[in-house]
């Protein structure tokens, strides 16, 4: 299972009901989205964002909201992030980075750090979700349903429908609903149904795209965990 910092990155589903004598139109229009991705993709090299998520646990009917920070950068080929959780008093609860196929989860309150060796398709999988992923890397790890148009912070967004193909991680997401800003291949909004029945919904705003990114508030020092 992937560590829940990553998933929590890395979250009733409306019904996709074509007309009859449209069938080709939802193909066209995935098709023209994917292209679109494809194109902003290419001009994509960094992304840092505010988020608020929620984290509905179903057993218990509660949910608990998150606060933080992210940074996404893509550069010759190969992805970084960074995801801060902020405590309610705004100081950091906990830190995770992503490089080079190497996830640091960073634990304020025990000032520890744990080192995960991830897999790379996995983590793949849920890096083509909307920050600087391209058309073609999501369709290779997705089968994508085009919901159509849906405003966002009154910001027009594709809505898109996701399941993984790949059945390890369909273990962990059974799928993914995706608010994405086509022009600047960023996601405003995801929500992950886990098949726990249990859902995480981000929500992305103050987005600054392909500026420098403001790496100190991800800066960390901290022993190993357990040790």
């Amino acid at each position: 299972m992937l560590p829940r910092t990553l998933a929590l990155a890395l979250f009733a589903l409306p019904a996709l009901v074509p007309c009859l004598g449209q069938a080709q139109q939802p193909d066209a229009r995935l098709q023209a989205t994917l292209a679109k991705l494809d194109a902003a993709s290419k001009r994509f090299t960094s992304a840092q964002a505010d988020f608020k998520k929620e984290l509905y646990t179903a057993a218990v009917h509660d949910t608990e909201t998150q606060n933080g920070k992210a940074y996404f950068v893509r550069e010759q080929g190969a992805t970084q992030f960074g995801i801060l959780l902020l405590k309610p008093d705004g100081k950091t609860e906990r830190i995770a980075k992503y490089e080079n196929g190497t996830i640091r989860d960073f634990n304020a309150k025990d000032s520890c750090v744990d080192t995960v060796h991830a897999a790379p398709n996995k983590v793949e999988t849920f890096l083509t979700l909307g920050f600087g992923g391209s058309g073609k890397d999501l369709a290779k790890s997705w089968q994508i349903a085009d919901l159509g148009l849906e405003k966002i912070d009154g910001i027009e967004t594709e809505k898109l429908d996701l399941v993984p193909l790949d059945p390890g991680v369909k273990s962990n997401v059974k799928r993914v609903t995706l608010w994405v800003d086509l022009d600047r291949d960023v996601s405003l909004q995801q929500i992950f149904y886990l098949p726990t029945r249990d859902t995480q919904t981000a929500h992305y705003f103050n987005i600054q795209l392909n500026k420098k990114i403001d790496a100190k508030p991800f800066d960390f020092k901290g022993k190993s965990c357990g040790k």
